[in-house]
């Protein structure tokens, strides 16, 4: 990793820093080292989990429930759109996609899964309402299985396993 550095790039100007206890700077930047896990969160030894047996499927009744409704409505509501929806109804609808993806990408993914920005209190909690419009769980267990995903990429602890087929990976 690179020295932090104790100047703007784009005039010299120093940073505002306030010392912390033994003898790091706090400068308002927020470094990739900032958001680490205690065990980088790739320390663990995942061989166990590419040898491991096969097992039972086990059926989640609640998602399949919820996925499967969730797929009935869209199907119904593409009818609607195009067959007779009013063109404040699609402008509408277009406008509740577009929060639900950056409720996804900008909070579930990118500030709570993978920590790569802060964010204040209201931006956390408007981040949270968008991330429900995207109807994806919420967005602790969303951020929760991502980082598992990652952490455990391609073996039976992902919660996406590719090698477990499409529909499971999607799911």
């Amino acid at each position: 990793m690179p020295p932090r550095s104790t100047t703007v790039a784009n005039n010299d100007e120093p940073l505002d820093t306030t010392e912390l206890a033994g003898g790091s700077k706090q400068t308002g930047v927020l470094f990739e080292a900032d958001a680490d896990t205690a065990d980088g969160a790739l320390a663990a030894d995942i061989t166990q989990f590419k040898k491991a047996e096969k097992r039972k499927l086990k059926l989640v009744w609640r998602n399949i429930i919820l996925f499967g409704y969730l797929h009935l409505a869209a199907l119904y509501g593409g009818y609607l759109f195009f067959a007779k929806a009013k063109w404040a109804t699609v402008f509408f609808s277009i406008f509740l996609y577009s929060i639900g993806v950056l409720g996804i990408t900008a909070g579930a993914h990118r500030l709570y899964a993978h920590r790569s920005y802060k964010a204040k209190w209201p931006l956390r909690v408007l981040l949270i309402i968008f991330n429900t419009v995207a109807f994806q769980d919420a967005a602790y267990h969303w951020a929760r299985d991502h980082r598992v995903h990652h952490k455990f990429s391609e073996t039976d602890a992902d919660p996406h396993n590719a090698t477990r087929g499409f529909f499971f990976s999607h799911v």
